[in-house]
């Protein structure tokens, strides 16, 4: 069997290597380290696990497949991914075109049972909200929320229990002929017959070739810590999005371990290098914030935000991930372009990465095919778009 290095031990990185190693590949798994990677994406609190995409079917059918195996990691690997439903409001009706109203046809035509809420279900169901605004739309109780650090934590456990050679503290500085291997920051070669980079948002500043398909954006991510814990526990504040094709924002229940209710905001971003010095939120993310408490969630108006940081995209144009071979480099697969709603399906990711590698087909890989020339006007519908 080839023999896999996969540089990048993100989400994508951490599940191809798993997969790779079920299916008999000898596979070496580098990072920089320590894990999970505190620059990285996948480290933080929680992620949003949900059917919702509108009227895509093709990634609510992932979506499905991605919800099982969270399911069975709970079981496999110890409680990660807590179901407490998702809740879609808006402050004006559902219409066809509206990403609530599409979604809840989508998700009920393929036999789930979402349901429809008005501003007196909102009121007496989920109180922490402002009924007076917010009162159009569904709730599903399928979905819900990953611990997404403690979940990388124990993929990483996963992949060395399975075999994989991991190794930390190995950057990823450049590659060699064509996919044969690669250089790492230390100067050191590292040979193999295939090369998975996993880079997240650092795949456009490591990968020249690439830097027009990609980019890097910041997004705000706060923790908040309520006055009234009760008010927000999942059975009454479920995981959210607040009319987000135009807010942006979504958030979640009070955290099981620390209590704080961590909202964020899914957008165009900022451009930012992911260790770039200006990486933190600013006061004008922080004012918007809070202008969006004060008509949403009165009673975290004046919450105390305990913690903030910026979540890292990589953005591919269209929005879709990008997960395919280099046309150019033969022994190369890149596995990219999370763009915002990537972690929810980690269960299937693997699997999306090795077919690949292998060369095995997949009614996706088109969706996730190499497909350069994309250009930057689609950048901002692709990054607002509610994934």
């Amino acid at each position: 069997m080839d023999r896999v290095l996969i540089a990048g031990a993100g989400v994508f990185g951490v599940t191809a290597a798993i997969e790779l190693r079920k299916r008999g590949h000898p596979v070496m798994l580098v990072d920089p380290g320590p894990l999970p990677h505190p620059l990285a994406a996948s480290t933080d609190i929680s992620k949003v696990v949900r059917l919702e995409y509108g009227a895509d079917e093709p990634y609510t059918v992932l979506a499905e497949r991605a919800i099982v195996g969270w399911r069975r990691w709970n079981r496999d690997l110890g409680l990660l991914y807590h179901e407490t439903g998702l809740l879609l409001l808006r402050r004006t009706p559902l219409a066809p075109g509206t990403f609530e109203q599409d979604s809840f046809e989508m998700v009920s035509r393929r036999g789930h049972r979402p349901e429809l809420v008005d501003g007196a279900a909102v009121r007496t169901r989920f109180p922490a909200w402002n009924a007076e605004q917010y009162r159009h739309g569904t709730y599903d109780p399928e979905g819900g929320f990953v611990e997404s650090g403690k979940a990388i934590a124990r993929l990483v456990a996963e992949a060395r229990r399975l075999g994989v050679e991991l190794r930390e503290g190995v950057a990823f500085a450049r590659l060699v002929d064509r996919g044969a291997g690669i250089i790492s920051g230390a100067g050191e070669a590292i040979a193999a017959d295939r090369v998975v980079l996993a880079l997240g948002a650092w795949t456009p500043h490591a990968l020249p070739w690439l830097a027009a398909e990609f980019r890097s954006t910041g997004h705000p991510v706060f923790h908040l810590a309520p006055k009234d814990l009760d008010a927000f526990r999942p059975e009454r504040f479920p995981v959210f999005c607040a009319e987000i094709q135009n807010t942006g924002y979504y958030g979640f229940p009070a955290h099981p371990e620390s209590g704080v209710v961590k909202i964020a905001r899914h957008g165009k971003g900022r451009p930012m290098h992911p260790e770039s010095p200006q990486r933190s939120v600013t006061a004008e993310e922080t004012a918007q914030l809070r202008e969006f408490l004060a008509g949403t969630f009165p009673l975290l108006q004046d919450a105390p935000i305990v913690h903030t940081r910026i979540c890292l995209y990589c953005d591919s144009p269209d929005g879709h991930f990008w997960i395919a071979r280099d046309p150019d480099r033969p022994g190369l697969v890149v596995a990219s372009g999370d763009s915002g709603h990537g972690f929810k399906f980690a269960p299937v990711l693997g699997a999306l990465i090795a077919d690949v590698v292998q060369g095995r087909p997949d009614p996706l890989q088109s969706r996730f095919a190499w497909r350069p020339g994309l250009r930057p006007a689609n950048w901002q519908e692709a990054t607002r778009s509610p994934t």
